[in-house]
């Protein structure tokens, strides 16, 4: 989930169509896809959208988008038209931008991509802005309405049992209580990024990709892990990624910063599986994560 206006309902919005399947294989980065442009209206092509085009975003945040983010997202850009929408401020002028051969490279500042919304919609696009981040708010509402805990829907994995020599079928459902977190910060690294994360707090810290909700709670009985008090989310968070420098691909550090954290927290339960081993220790599989907890 990106943080801010959500560039590609924005951009439906404005009539603009865009296939955002299959992504091109770059480099992780401050600047992400998202989508290829398709059936472009005469009208979108005077704004200079082209067939096909592959459209990406800076996303928002403080740091500012320079030249090195841009040389290294080109690094690994895909022959053909590619449109850039800058959420951020910039370092630099358009006109001093890099370029690649077989790469056309459009770059929109901010203030282009609110002509391009003014051009559209006259003078409703702070009405549109207005709508969307409601929409984005209420989802959160909606996902998470009423009174807690919420029990989360599990991913009915059981690969790690198998790899254990686990036998399920002999284990028994259980409930385990626990926090999630929605975490907001940046992340600092060669380019600095903003991110949202889920972080489940249970036998841990884990991050989770996806929230889902059961309609209904099982009648279990619950189980306890640990729940770590006070958390801090740098060690989950921060990432070694590959980093194209132009002179190749190196593993660099995004840590997380701890001072920009801003975190949202929900009581959940979390299905699981409680069996014994051979020896009589006691596991637990925690059905989110998919994570094995022995000798709790």
């Amino acid at each position: 989930m990106a943080m801010g206006l959500d560039l590609v309902a924005v951009m439906r919005k404005l009539g603009v169509s865009l296939d955002t399947d299959s992504p091109p294989i770059t480099s992780p980065g401050v600047i992400t896809w998202l989508g290829r442009i398709f059936d472009v209206t005469p009208e979108h092509s005077q704004q200079g959208l082209i067939e096909g085009m592959e459209v990406w975003t800076s996303g928002q945040g403080f740091a500012p988008l320079d030249l090195v983010g841009i040389e290294s997202w080109l690094f690994d850009a895909p022959r053909g038209d590619h449109l850039i929408i800058a959420e951020r401020k910039m370092t630099f002028e358009v006109k001093d931008s890099p370029s690649r051969e077989g790469r056309l490279l459009s770059i929109w500042p901010q203030e282009k991509l609110a002509a391009f919304i003014g051009h559209a919609v006259l003078d409703g696009s702070l009405v549109i802005v207005e709508q969307l981040e409601v929409e984005e708010k209420s989802e959160l509402v909606e996902l998470f309405s009423g009174k807690g805990p919420f029990t989360l829907k599990p991913l009915n994995d059981f690969s790690a049992l198998e790899n254990k020599g686990y036998d399920v079928s002999m284990a028994k459902p259980v409930l385990i209580p626990a926090i999630l977190y929605r975490v907001t910060g940046v992340l600092k690294g060669p380019v600095d990024e903003e991110i949202i994360r889920w972080v489940l707090n249970c036998g841990g810290l884990h991050v989770i990709d996806n929230v889902e909700l059961l309609e209904r709670s099982p009648m279990l009985n619950h189980e306890n892990l640990v729940i770590v008090e006070n958390p801090s989310f740098a060690e989950v968070l921060s990432e070694r990624r590959k980093f194209s420098d132009g002179m190749g691909d190196l593993l660099r550090w995004w840590k997380f910063d701890e001072e920009s954290v801003n975190s949202v927290e929900y009581n959940v339960l979390v299905p699981a599986h409680k069996g014994v081993d051979s020896i009589g220790e006691k596991w637990v599989l925690n059905g989110v994560t998919g994570k094995i907890h022995s000798n709790f």
